[in-house]
């Protein structure tokens, strides 16, 4: 998994409330029925996002790009869990989550918990707790059709082509056969899990629009990784070659 795939800060505060975090009665139902709004909402989004999908997959017969890969191995049920596990307490994860939490307490945000080490701790156990629902997610509701949670280097040519298999990668998905589909565990990870949290973060991240705006980074966070995972080991072996007599290099 890459290390910018959960990467993922939590929106400024859109509204202020009253001392410290509490809301009126009436606010609170208000905010239940904003809650079950929200979810058919984000239903209605992975329909949206499924019909986008399969439109993209259908015009891409003759695309190159998105051609399944012979060579591909459908992920094991170990491979599987170790992708989710991996991902959430691996050392990239972890580190990832020192550095979010530090940037979120710097500027307080949410401003519920505060400047402080107490403040520290909550933020970083929320982005545990986040990636670890997303991956399980995204994984579990995946495999009961076999869809691929990582990433699949396209093994393509020229920056162009692989940067666009990259990023239409974000909504498709390999099968157990190698073909392109969507990609509903990912839906569902990265927009399900979102409306879970919204039980205990504090009411300044859990309005509809921060709550949109999370479930966006997640994408954002997708795209990135997969960007990463393309391009990156050309970097390191350009890095590693630097120096040496010259050889052909080729995106």
């Amino acid at each position: 998994m890459s290390p910018f795939s959960e990467y993922k800060l939590y929106p400024p505060r859109l509204h202020r409330h009253s001392v410290r975090g509490r809301i009126p009665r009436h606010e609170s139902r208000v905010a239940r029925a904003v809650t079950v709004m929200l979810t058919v909402a984000v239903l209605l989004a992975c329909r949206a996002a499924n019909t986008l999908a399969q439109e993209i997959s259908s015009s891409a017969v003759g695309d190159a790009t998105l051609q399944p890969d012979p060579g591909y191995v459908a992920i094991t049920p170990r491979e599987r869990i170790d992708w989710i596990v991996i991902g959430t307490v691996g050392p990239k994860s972890l580190g990832i989550g020192v550095f979010v939490s530090t940037w979120e307490t710097a500027w307080n945000t949410p401003e519920e918990w505060g400047r402080s080490w107490s403040g520290f701790g909550k933020r970083y156990i929320a982005r545990e707790v986040d990636v670890a629902l997303s991956n399980s997610l995204e994984a579990g509701v995946g495999a009961l059709w076999g869809e691929e949670p990582r990433y699949i280097p396209s093994r393509r040519h020229g920056i162009w082509p692989r940067a666009r298999y990259a990023m239409k990668t974000v909504l498709l998905t390999q099968r157990r056969d190698g073909h392109l589909a969507p990609a509903w565990g990912r839906y569902v990870g990265n927009t399900v899990n979102n409306v879970i949290e919204n039980a205990w973060l504090p009411p300044s991240i859990t309005t509809p629009g921060a709550t949109a705006w999370r479930c966006a980074q997640g994408f954002l966070g997708r795209l990135s990784g997969n960007l990463f995972d393309e391009f990156w080991p050309d970097v390191r072996r350009l890095v590693r070659n630097r120096g040496k007599p010259a050889a052909a290099e080729e995106f």
